[in-house]
């Protein structure tokens, strides 16, 4: 706490504002690199944002190659594959365009441009961060969603081996973030609200990790605001340029807070993520009121949470500001049950076992002992 030692890191570039995209390919021209892999997904594809930004690079005399082949859940084939059009293309740089499945991918190329295989020995709770060096190629990001964050993280999520693995360096974190709201104009609004959501758990959980981070704490909460405050906006008037630009601001203000950790909520959304391919930020939405309320035997989190009533103009008290969250789901339609979402009862020990064995389970501030996330899936069927 107060009393230790601790160091903080806060170095990313972030070019915000709209029109940044196209700025941003000037910006690379500057740098004297010629040729860029733009790592993305076929959506972003087709809606024609990886097509605008290649456009870009040519009109400053950068070539590029499109690499959409990456899985709202990317897995390591994803990775390798990325990998290999990098090399044969004879790239010297990435930049990776959409929500966090790409940047991931995109993160994760660039240690395995330079690095061997296999991406397993890279696994960060296994000490795979001593195997990555600072020899890899720039990378940038432009997320297309406001929700994970990654453009601004140090670490990546992909599946290897039927298991959501953490890669993490501070050697990853991307050289530019370019927060671009007019790119995000196109996200349809049940996907904007999923990522928005997405983002307000990694706040959430970041505010209430109890590590000694006051920083990450302000800029957490501050972001849970605007949240609250603009994601509705987002979801119903996708052309909101100024509901967009705070959601992406909030979104890499999450990523940044969740420095400190985060918990239980998201050991739970990866098991989801894993057995039944759900999109993150909805797994999030379904299991939060229920791991909210698991959590308030904690009496510090108590208290956090009910440090949050101002955020929703309710009473500061713990149970009020559950409530009120579960309305907010609601408004943006992300209060879902289990049962609604093609879950079945049969998985639930499964799921639990992977969340126990989740490396952000043993970071949440109350203790998860065997039995509490089945208990928690039941109240959520």
């Amino acid at each position: 706490m107060a009393d230790k030692r601790h160091t903080y890191s806060y170095p990313t570039r972030i070019e915000y504002g709209p029109g940044a995209m196209k700025d941003f390919a000037s910006i690379v021209k500057e740098t004297g690199l010629k040729k860029g892999l733009i790592v993305t997904d076929k959506g972003i594809e087709k809606v024609g944002i990886a097509g605008q930004l290649k456009d870009y690079f040519t009109a400053v005399g950068i070539e590029s190659v499109v690499f959409s082949d990456v899985k709202s859940n990317p897995t390591e084939a994803n990775v390798l594959d990325g990998t290999k059009v990098y090399k044969e293309t004879e790239c010297d740089f990435i930049v990776a365009l959409g929500g966090g499945s790409p940047i991931d991918t995109g993160k994760t190329i660039k240690v395995m441009a330079t690095h061997d295989g296999p991406l397993e020995k890279y696994d960060d709770t296994k000490g795979g961060d001593k195997y990555i060096k600072n020899n890899m190629p720039p990378f940038y990001a432009i997320p297309t969603t406001a929700g994970t964050g990654s453009e601004v993280g140090r670490s990546s999520v992909i599946t290897v081996n039927n298991k959501k693995t953490i890669i993490f360096s501070p050697f990853m974190m991307p050289d530019i973030a370019v927060l671009d709201p007019m790119i995000t104009v196109s996200l349809p609004p049940k996907l904007t609200a999923a990522t928005g959501v997405d983002a307000f758990v990694h706040n959430l959980e970041a505010f209430i990790m109890e590590t000694y981070h006051p920083m990450a704490d302000g800029m957490a909460k501050e972001a849970m605001e605007m949240c609250v405050k603009y994601l509705g906006a987002a979801v119903n008037n996708g052309s909101d340029i100024i509901a967009r630009g705070n959601m992406l601001m909030a979104s890499a203000m999450g990523a940044i807070a969740f420095q400190k950790g985060l918990g239980l909520n998201h050991a739970i959304a990866h098991g989801l993520g894993v057995f039944y391919d759900m999109h993150h930020g909805l797994a999030n939405a379904v299991v939060l009121p229920e791991v909210m309320r698991y959590n308030l035997s904690r009496d510090l989190t108590r208290e956090k949470y009910a440090s949050l009533g101002v955020i929703f103009g309710v009473p500061n008290d713990a149970e009020a500001v559950i409530e009120a969250v579960e309305e907010w789901l609601k408004t943006v339609d992300m209060l879902k049950k289990l049962s609604e979402l093609g879950v079945g009862t049969d998985k639930f020990a499964e799921l639990e076992a992977y969340a126990l064995e989740d490396p952000c389970c043993p970071l949440n501030p109350k203790k998860v002992e065997e039995g509490d996330v089945v208990g928690i899936l039941k109240r959520l069927f």
